[in-house]
């Protein structure tokens, strides 16, 4: 999508103002789209770092999916924590652009990342799990390999 924009803003410049800004404006919405994912997924790891319990952290990526996952020993609480820290920093920032750019649009980018802990999704599944379980320790190796320690 990024790329298309591209294209728009640089055959634009050569003469057409209108696809100009047609190119700029999915240019920008397009790197707000990829910019709540990687402030979203940034916040995940930061989040784990704060905890002595995650060693390492395993990264998944697919065409249309891309994810962090803890590697090591956490508490039910631990793990709602790091659920909430993605979509909470990403609103953080579509809160900031509603406080600064009202009228862009583009906090909605970032804003949506808030329905990511709605149970269908991995966050509010974890978000929900380490609330059920909040003072048990969880081994977690992989996400299919993760056992819930008494």
């Amino acid at each position: 999508m990024s790329a298309v924009a591209v294209g728009f803003v640089v055959c634009a410049s050569l003469g057409d103002p209108v696809l100009l800004h047609m190119g700029a404006w999915l240019l920008l919405h397009s790197l707000c789209l990829m910019g709540g994912f990687l402030v979203h997924e940034v916040a995940h790891v930061l989040g784990m770092k704060v905890f002595r319990g995650v060693t390492h952290v395993a990264v998944g990526f697919t065409a249309a999916r891309f994810s962090v996952t803890p590697i090591g020993r956490l508490y039910g609480w631990q793990i709602a924590v790091i659920a909430v820290f993605g979509p909470g920093a990403a609103c953080a920032v579509g809160a900031l652009l509603a406080c600064f750019a009202p009228g862009s649009l583009l906090q909605y980018w970032f804003l949506l990342h808030s329905a990511f802990l709605l149970p269908v999704f991995g966050d509010g599944q974890a978000l929900i799990t380490g609330l059920k379980n909040r003072n048990h320790g969880f081994t977690l190796r992989t996400p299919e390999t993760t056992t819930r320690v008494t």
